[in-house]
């Protein structure tokens, strides 16, 4: 008559069911710690394309809507030093519904979606060639108040455009690319950079740029400025 498993046998069942169940773990854990590399370079890559198209994106519109002023004013559309740099450029583009004159603090714009309290803004007629940057204190409507007195008298046929400032910049013992618009605060971008490189030729009006991510993933480009190529 059997008797049942021996306890050497019991003890040998057990060693070698552990041992299985150690390896399947083992092995499970493996394709966790797998699958979370391959889901964390995933999240990088992407974040690195999305920073760069956004980079790229605001390079190409520098100066956009703001060309006539600056063969007025010679704006200051582009700047750049070490790991920073800083664009500007013009959105909407409405024009006056009425006519404005010297002295005047209301105006009244058609057209424009952009425009908001408390941004800086650029008045301008080309036939008249008269320009006025102004700050908007208030909108009501298609009221906007400025800041200060119009310097000139503005027909229906001028143009505001608000000024839109974007900077990127390195922090380096943060080892993270920020982005900046307006008066607002700089957003993290890409994290674990390990070098951010921005080259500018004023004379071909071009950017050359170099973005790395733990001294692996690297990316290069080379941008015209074309809105400031007149």
């Amino acid at each position: 008559m059997s008797s049942g498993f021996s306890l050497i046998e019991m003890i040998i069942v057990l060693t070698l069911s552990l041992g299985i169940l150690a390896l399947v773990f083992s092995n499970v854990v493996a394709s966790t710690q797998h699958s979370k590399r391959i889901l964390t370079n995933q999240e990088i890559l992407e974040s690195i394309f999305h920073t760069v198209d956004t980079l790229k994106s605001d390079l190409t519109k520098c100066g956009m809507r703001l060309q006539q002023a600056n063969e007025f004013f010679k704006l200051d559309l582009f700047r750049s030093q070490d790991a920073w740099f800083k664009v500007t450029y013009g959105l909407g583009g409405g024009t006056l519904k009425e006519p404005a004159y010297a002295g005047d603090t209301t105006i009244r714009i058609s057209g424009d979606d952009y425009s908001r309290s408390k941004r800086r803004a650029l008045l301008y007629n080309i036939i008249d060639n008269v320009y006025q940057f102004n700050d908007i204190t208030n909108v009501n409507g298609d009221a906007i108040t400025l800041a200060e007195g119009l310097i000139a008298d503005f027909n229906t046929n001028s143009v505001m455009v608000i000024l839109q400032e974007v900077e990127y910049k390195l922090y380096h013992k943060q080892a993270c690319l920020k982005r900046k618009t307006g008066k607002g605060y700089f957003q993290p971008m890409v994290e674990n950079v390990t070098d951010f490189y921005l080259k500018y030729y004023p004379d071909s009006f071009s950017v050359l740029y170099r973005l790395e991510v733990n001294h692996k993933e690297q990316i290069r480009g080379y941008i015209f400025l074309t809105n400031m190529v007149y």
